[in-house]
C-alpha cells in the first residue's frame, strides 16, 4: 500500500511540474495577433515567462492566447497598440518582476483583465500621450 501511494504522489508531482513550468529567461516580444494566439502551441506549458514581455503591434486586437500566464519576472510593456481595447486574457496574471508600462495604446481605456495583478516589482508607467492617463 505504501508503494501505490508513492507511486501516486510522484505521479502527481511530475505532472503538476510538467504543467507549469518557468520559461523564456530572455523574454519574448508580441509584434502579431498570430504570435499572440500560437504561444500556448509554440511555448507548451509556459506560466511563468523569466523575463520580459513586450507587446507592440499594429493589428494586436486581444490577448486571449496568453490567458495561461501567472508571472511575468520581467517587465511587461504595452507600446503602440492601436486596435487593443481590452487587457483580458491576462486574467490569470498574478505578478510582474518588473515595471508595467504603458505608451501609445489608442484604444485601450481601462485595466480590466488585469484584476488578479497581485504584485508589480517596479514601478507602474503610462506615458503622458496615453489614453489611460486622460
Amino acid at each position: 500500500m505504501k508503494k501505490l501511494s508513492l507511486i501516486i504522489f510522484v505521479l502527481i508531482f511530475f505532472h503538476i511540474s510538467a504543467s507549469s513550468q518557468p520559461c523564456l529567461p530572455e523574454g519574448i516580444s508580441f509584434a502579431t495577433q498570430a504570435q499572440i494566439d500560437n504561444f500556448q502551441t509554440n511555448h507548451p506549458n509556459c506560466t511563468e515567462i523569466e523575463g520580459y514581455v513586450l507587446i507592440r503591434g499594429d493589428y494586436i486586437t486581444n490577448l486571449y492566447g496568453l490567458s495561461v500566464l501567472t508571472s511575468i519576472g520581467g517587465d511587461l510593456q504595452f507600446i503602440l497598440n492601436f486596435d487593443l481595447t481590452s487587457l483580458t486574457g491576462l486574467d490569470n496574471l498574478a505578478s510582474i518582476g518588473g515595471d508595467l508600462y504603458f505608451s501609445n495604446n489608442d484604444a485601450l481605456t481601462s485595466l480590466a483583465g488585469l484584476d488578479n495583478l497581485a504584485s508589480i516589482g517596479g514601478d507602474p508607467c503610462f506615458s503622458p500621450n496615453d489614453p489611460l492617463t486622460r
